[in-house]
């Protein structure tokens, strides 16, 4: 991997995050710390560089106040793509490019606003439902590249590789850090995460391990789950059995690994596009969204069916081309 990765700048770190794993080589930042898209990162022969938009956005006026939709972050688009749930491979109904810098792993929230990541900027940009321009935003330091909120409205911001090696923590409606759960001691950066219904926190590290945080700790537990390469986005199924996307840095083939309570070996392995990321399951966890970057590659995301044995029904490919984060509204299928 390290012939591949070229050079980076502090502000397009995530990108290494999104596909090196614990690998990195060659990292020169410029002399003012600021972003140069000379020196950006280029990986398996795609430029890292988040190519510029105009700012603002547009959405389709009679889908303003739809539910039920699908949000694609595209870090080499520079823009989060907003898709009807329903339909075979359809078409953007709307783009959101205002406020966007470099978008990683998304989240949703129970009112159906928006957050992203947005690691070029260092801060996280929230929007309600049917707007195309923010309404709020968080400033937790360097590199946010994934965020989840609880149920509760709690947010969670992971930021890796420069500055803080953490995980920043806001009380529902406050854009002031409530505490921090530090992972410097953990040996890597965390690159995904998701709750489960107890609010206990789960964090993948780019050194292929997952640890656990009871609500309100900053200590925790590495599950020692075995098996995986390149830990991504994860979440639960109904069932309780936590789902690992797995990135073997393979440009033809990745996985989602399937991990029941308690068990430390997968249960089942589902092959997907090649380097998955971010993953988001529909209502009743009928329905899983995998977001394959494919770097070199046109990504999409797939769309597998959890009662066919993960089977693919659908997909995601209009408008993407290297697909990173992906979130649905409340009530998306």
């Amino acid at each position: 991997m390290g012939n591949f990765v070229k050079y980076a700048t502090l502000a397009s770190v995530a990108l290494l995050a999104a596909c090196s794993g614990n690998q990195l080589t060659n990292v020169a930042p410029s002399s003012s710390g600021a972003t140069d898209a000379a020196t950006q990162v280029r990986t398996l022969g795609t430029a890292g560089v988040a190519k510029p938009r105009a700012h603002g956005g547009w959405i389709l006026p009679d889908k303003k106040h739809k539910k039920g939709v699908v949000y694609v972050s595209d870090i080499d688009t520079n823009a989060v793509e907003i898709y009807p749930a329903k339909g075979a491979n359809p078409a953007p109904i709307g783009e959101i490019t205002d406020g966007i810098n470099t978008p990683d792993g998304l989240g949703v929230d129970a009112k159906g606003n928006l957050y992203v990541p947005n690691a070029g900027a260092s801060n996280v940009t929230v929007y309600k439902p049917g707007t195309t321009s923010p309404f709020m935003s968080y400033s937790p330091g360097p590199n946010p590249v994934f965020v989840v909120i609880g149920k509760d409205g709690t947010v969670y911001i992971a930021q890796g590789i420069v500055g803080c090696i953490c995980v920043t923590v806001y009380g529902p409606q406050s854009t002031t850090p409530e505490y921090t759960i530090q992972l410097d001691n953990t040996g890597g950066s965390p690159i995904g995460m998701t709750l489960d219904k107890k609010n206990n926190l789960y964090i993948a590290l780019t050194n292929a391990t997952v640890y656990e945080f009871a609500p309100g700790q900053t200590t925790g537990t590495n599950l020692g789950l075995s098996g995986l390469h390149n830990p991504r986005g994860l979440a639960f199924d109904n069932k309780g059995d936590l789902l690992v996307a797995d990135d073997p840095l393979s440009f033809t083939t990745g996985f989602v690994d399937i991990y029941p309570p308690g068990k430390t070996s997968f249960s089942k392995q589902i092959t997907v596009g090649p380097q998955p990321f971010e993953i988001a399951f529909g209502r009743h966890d009928a329905l899983l969204y995998v977001a394959n970057v494919s770097y070199g590659n046109t990504g999409d995301v797939e769309i597998l069916s959890a009662h066919k044995g993960y089977t693919q029904v659908n997909e995601l490919m209009q408008s993407l081309e290297q697909p990173i984060g992906v979130a649905l509204s409340p009530g998306a299928p």
